[in-house]
């Protein structure tokens, strides 16, 4: 009996013995299924680290674009308004057009928006020398148009320094901005009256400047949005 109890120990030992190496076995490695559930949640994660990144990078971006279009919109109007500040008019005498001083301002309009032009005699700046310009003044003109490879219209700035007698036309323009809707100018005599069109060369504003002129400018950023910056230039020459 002794010995039966002893053959069925050694014989449970002997399977204990047999079943560690199986147990160790089956823990050295991983599963089919653990695998493909561990590379799926680590897809997820990628995804949502790679969507947090996107969405960081596209509102960064349009942070700097607006920003871009706002400080781009202040610096033209503040540059337009310091010209329009020093304008000259000197008095025309009839058969006396060696030179034209003054300011002319015309207006256009699609649908909503103004496609104005603005050409006047500015003084030159404190830094220059009267034989840059013949006079100590030169012709300025703002205007837009269709530049090659431009989005949208673009503001063109005319500067003749000659003083050919034509203040329309002549000296040479440069690209100031693209992506302009609408440029606009709005005029005030000397009572208040505001109009669209100004002309110092001829008609009952001969001779006289607008006391103050509105400027209205809209911008598009790259997504399409609009922004629009208005801001007054009062001239001290209007009398």
């Amino acid at each position: 009996m002794l010995r039966s109890d002893e053959h069925f120990m050694t014989h449970k030992q002997n399977l204990f013995v047999m079943a560690i190496p199986s147990a160790a076995k089956k823990s050295d490695g991983f599963t089919l299924f653990e695998v493909l559930i561990t590379l799926s949640i680590l897809g997820v994660v990628l995804s949502l680290v790679y969507l947090t990144f996107h969405q960081s990078m596209a509102v960064m971006a349009e942070t700097e674009d607006r920003a871009e279009v706002i400080q781009k919109g202040r610096m033209i109007l503040e540059r337009v308004a310091g010209e329009l500040r020093g304008t000259v008019l000197l008095a025309q005498r009839e058969g006396f057009q060696v030179y034209r001083t003054g300011l002319i301002g015309r207006s256009a309009r699609e649908g909503n928006d103004f496609l104005d032009r603005i050409d006047f005699t500015p003084r030159l700046p404190s830094f220059s020398s009267p034989g840059e310009g013949g006079w100590g003044f030169f012709e300025l003109g703002y205007f837009l148009d269709r530049s090659p490879g431009g989005k949208g219209l673009t503001l063109f700035r005319r500067q003749d320094d000659g003083m050919d007698g034509n203040l329309l036309q002549g000296g040479r323009r440069l690209a100031i901005c693209d992506r302009v809707r609408s440029l606009g100018f709005f005029y005030y005599d000397r009572q208040g009256r505001k109009g669209k069109e100004w002309n110092s060369l001829e008609g009952e504003q001969r001779n006289f400047l607008p006391s103050r002129v509105e400027i209205q400018l809209k911008l598009e950023d790259f997504q399409g949005r609009l922004y629009e910056f208005r801001t007054q230039a009062y001239l001290p020459m209007s009398g």
